[in-house]
């Protein structure tokens, strides 16, 4: 009986502890499940804002943008704009688009989804205009001009652009242009002009509203002294002047009342006596102009007095005792001279010849030949004019075969030969340089053309 006692005892205690174990692990699982219940679904989705908007007009074909999230994620790009950046993190975002065609863009979006899945709206980026377009030139690069000549500057642009340009100018000196084309023009005439004029701005304007601009000073040397300027063109430019021709403006070299070129018979310097052909030596013994050389050619205007009268037109080619032997062949036409221009000075007689004239309306044409034949002892040369009025034009033909006959006629073989003949052939023969030249030296080189064109432009006064 005890026995069955105990035995009772300890199966009850031990059902007991059975009981209380199992309480605990029913427990266990049921706070797992509820963990479980209890999870948390993302459904937020990211905020977009715009940061930095796309410059524009801009001429990057590769715009930068930048937008700021407000989670982390993959960036979606949407209407014409894409980019190889596709990931985002939380806060701002600089991405830059991938290459764009010139034109406006106004369907460009940007949207981020997370990694729940969970997108964005789109955010619209700010219309924006690109212009793949840039100066190729600059004006700086050559910012000084002579009192007097004529400064020109033509702007150059490159890239792509769709529309007409503007061109406009700031800060400039008074008559200043520029064109339609971007071509910059002005004529230093005053006294005051003589100085650097700075931050001359000049303004390109496309169609689209996209705007350049480029500022550069420009200095303007010498001295002004009042009287006519010349311009040297190559190329035929007795009827009309072609801009892109223009070589630059030219001053003559002048003498004064009191000046008798040096000479002790008291004799005015005239042209003929500025040229001083010395029968002795059989050469040009200059006095006012740019010193003869033995293998040069010189050309130069001389004015008489006043620098607005009495004009004539010189050309020389070596100089006595030192010269090379050489033959020089040119013909000269000129157009809308004022007054009955003529040979005033050749070395010999008719090496430079009037071939003809004509008259209307009180303007003079003429044609001259020069046939020029020098050796070692002596030089060649000639002397034309006047020229007056402000209209006139000088075409000096120096290649090809000639249009003219002439009637030079000297002890040379060739020369005979020629005589009388239209089809002469043309040219500077072994001349080193032949050169235009003016007052203060500076100097035109003529060896690569085949002609050129002299003439009246403006007249200066110093008045400021």
């Amino acid at each position: 009986m005890k026995k069955l006692i105990s035995t009772i005892l300890i199966l009850c205690l031990c059902l007991g502890i059975y009981s209380c174990s199992k309480s605990s692990d029913e427990d266990d699982l049921k706070e797992s499940t509820t963990t479980d219940n209890d999870t948390t679904t993302d459904t937020t989705a990211p905020i977009l804002a715009e940061v930095t908007a796309v410059t524009t007009p801009d001429n990057d074909t590769t715009p930068a943008y930048t937008f700021s999230s407000t989670e982390a994620g993959t960036i979606t790009y949407g209407g014409s704009c894409t980019s190889s950046t596709t990931s985002a993190s939380s806060g701002n975002n600089a991405i830059t688009f991938s290459t764009l065609s010139d034109g406006t863009y106004d369907n460009c979006t940007v949207m981020v989804t997370d990694n729940a899945s969970n997108s964005s709206s789109s955010l619209a980026v700010t219309t924006f205009t690109v212009n793949d377009f840039s100066f190729s030139s600059s004006a700086s690069d050559n910012a000084s001009i002579g009192f007097g000549q004529t400064y020109q500057y033509q702007l150059n642009t490159s890239g792509s652009y769709s529309g007409t340009i503007t061109y406009s100018l700031g800060n400039e000196p008074d008559n200043m242009t520029i064109s339609s084309s971007g071509l910059v023009e002005w004529t230093p005439t005053k006294a005051s002009d003589i100085t650097t004029h700075q931050d001359i701005t000049i303004t390109v304007t496309t169609a689209s509203g996209y705007v350049l601009t480029e500022t550069y000073d420009l200095t303007v040397t010498g001295t002004c002294v009042s009287g006519n300027v010349m311009s040297i063109w190559s190329g035929d430019q007795r009827s009309s002047t072609d801009s892109s021709k223009f070589l630059g403006n030219i001053t003559s070299y002048t003498d004064n009342e009191s000046d008798i070129c040096g000479r002790s018979n008291n004799l005015d310097c005239t042209a003929e006596n500025n040229y001083d052909y010395a029968t002795s030596d059989s050469s040009v013994n200059l006095h006012i102009g740019p010193t003869p050389s033995a293998t040069k050619g010189n050309v130069f205007f001389y004015n008489q007095y006043d620098n607005t009268t009495h004009i004539y037109l010189f050309w020389m080619f070596g100089v006595g005792g030192s010269s090379t032997a050489n033959k020089v062949h040119l013909d000269v036409f000129t157009a809308n001279n004022e007054s009955s221009d003529n040979v005033v000075e050749s070395d010999d007689s008719p090496e430079t010849n009037r071939e003809s004239q004509s008259e209307s309306s009180g303007l003079y044409s003429s044609t001259y030949t020069g046939r020029y034949d020098y050796d070692n002892c002596c030089s060649d040369g000639g002397v034309i004019g006047p020229f007056s009025g402000n209209t006139y034009r000088i075409f000096v033909d120096l290649g090809g075969k000639s249009s003219l006959t002439s009637s030079h006629n000297t002890s040379s073989a060739d020369d005979l030969k020629a005589s009388g003949v239209s089809g002469y052939d043309l040219g500077t023969g072994s001349l080193s340089s032949l050169k235009y030249y003016s007052k203060d030296n500076s100097s035109f080189s003529l060896g690569n053309v085949d002609n050129f064109t002299v003439g009246y432009n403006s007249t200066l006064t110093c008045g400021n």
